[in-house]
């Protein structure tokens, strides 16, 4: 029940916490936009490749943003944060219209953070039971993000019950205070198993102490979510004992917001080390460059993918056996390169290269030019890695170094 006996605060002291509640509102989301502008030109224009935790990450932004809207026309028109005895029936009932929709699409902005963390950690999966945990917990989720979809808007049958204050409607609500509690402290919990589940991954990664622990505060920044998450859980425990639940809801309701931008700026920092690597510009700058000087009408769909093919194609075409003997040395030093393992650090910053390797060329049919000797040696496979930070030098090398094999080539008898 609402207390009437005295007012809440002085006059104006609603509209002034309102104001701050909304002005620090704003502020958060448009921190969360900026981080997730820039992790979209890092991973489109720098590393040149958006993933699925990218896209999971920017419907999570755009339902911040609608939250956000939400929180505006409560307070403006519903007069969010105030008590309730200064708002009239219709008021309150807005009121607690806008707040539902509140409430479901918080849930749905947390539930696409963790997902697109999840699906982040997925490319780092090299264990399958990691792999597993990380999938199951991604299942988990939506399932759980379904029943909150069903239960919330059936709270009450039927759901007019829920702002019904003269009892006049028939009908039965559960327990909402309870199912509240626990769909927060089930995201806070999920916090916390996605903070500690790549730990092992990064203890078994043998990098120095040092970067080791930069690792850990890159892995460790869904804390301050957590914290938010947690801060937040304390506020709705007050709410459901409140004895004035319309000025209490405006605290659950600021740091909802708060969480969900602590959390997209959380999600998106890890990717944006490239922006501020001046080494991966000039990387991303020469590959560039050199599929522009070797861009044909074959390569429009996928210069990397089909500079690969068309390199091995030209090794294995020519008869000339001079051609064949350079080319088999030039492969042996490009699979020398391709073969070293490269760093956490590299898989981590381009994270996302999946695209699928091309199908090996055939060998070149029988011909009166063609004989069993002038094949190569080695298994062509190794060079259609999908790392760019490898096929790099490989492919620098190549094009230096096939210049002269192509004059060999020209110039010797047919």
């Amino acid at each position: 029940m609402i207390s009437l006996d005295k007012p809440k605060l002085a006059p104006g002291a609603e509209q002034a916490r309102q104001d701050v509640t909304v002005g620090v509102s704003v502020a958060l989301v448009l921190v969360a936009m900026t981080c997730v502008g820039l992790r979209i030109f890092t991973r489109a224009h720098i590393v040149r490749n958006m993933g699925r935790e990218d896209w999971t990450i920017i419907a999570a932004a755009i339902m911040t943003f609608v939250l956000l809207l939400e929180e505006i026309v409560a307070a403006r028109k519903y007069k969010l944060g105030f008590s309730g005895q200064s708002l009239t029936p219709e008021i309150m009932v807005g009121n607690i219209q806008m707040v539902l929709a509140l409430v479901v699409t918080y849930k749905l902005v947390v539930t696409l953070i963790k997902i697109s963390i999840l699906i982040m950690y997925l490319r780092l999966a090299v264990v399958k039971t990691f792999e597993r945990l990380c999938k199951g917990t991604i299942y988990l989720l939506i399932t759980w993000q379904c029943i909150l979809i069903i239960v919330v808007p059936a709270q009450c049958t039927p759901l007019r019950k829920l702002w019904d204050f003269t009892g006049t409607v028939k009908g039965s609500c559960i327990n909402a205070n309870a199912f509240y509690f626990a769909t927060s402290t089930f995201h806070l919990l999920m916090d916390i198993w996605i903070l500690v589940l790549p730990i092992k991954l990064v203890l078994a990664i043998p990098r120095p102490p040092r970067e080791k622990v930069g690792l850990y505060m890159v892995f460790g920044l869904g804390l301050f979510s957590a914290i938010a998450s947690a801060v937040r859980l304390n506020y709705l425990r007050l709410f459901t004992i409140s004895d004035d639940p319309f000025y209490d809801s405006l605290q659950i309701n600021l740091w909802s917001v708060i969480e969900a931008s602590v959390g997209i700026v959380c999600a998106s920092l890890p990717t944006l080390k490239p922006l501020f690597s001046k080494e991966q510009r000039n990387r991303t700058r020469e590959v560039l460059n050199q599929n522009s000087s070797l861009r044909s009408p074959a390569m429009a769909k996928g210069p990397r993918v089909v500079l690969a093919k068309e390199i091995s194609v030209s090794m294995v075409s020519p008869s000339s056996s001079s051609w064949m003997s350079s080319a088999r040395s030039i492969y042996s030093s490009a699979s020398s390169k391709i073969s070293k393992q490269s760093t956490f650090d590299e898989e981590f910053e381009l994270a996302g290269r999946d695209v699928p390797p091309p199908v090996p060329p055939k060998s070149p049919r029988h011909s009166p030019n063609h004989s069993p000797t002038t094949s190569l040696n080695s298994s062509p496979k190794k060079i259609y890695t999908t790392s760019p930070t490898r096929l790099d030098d490989a492919y620098r090398d190549l094009e230096h170094t096939l210049r002269l094999p192509a004059t060999v080539y020209k110039s010797s008898p047919r």
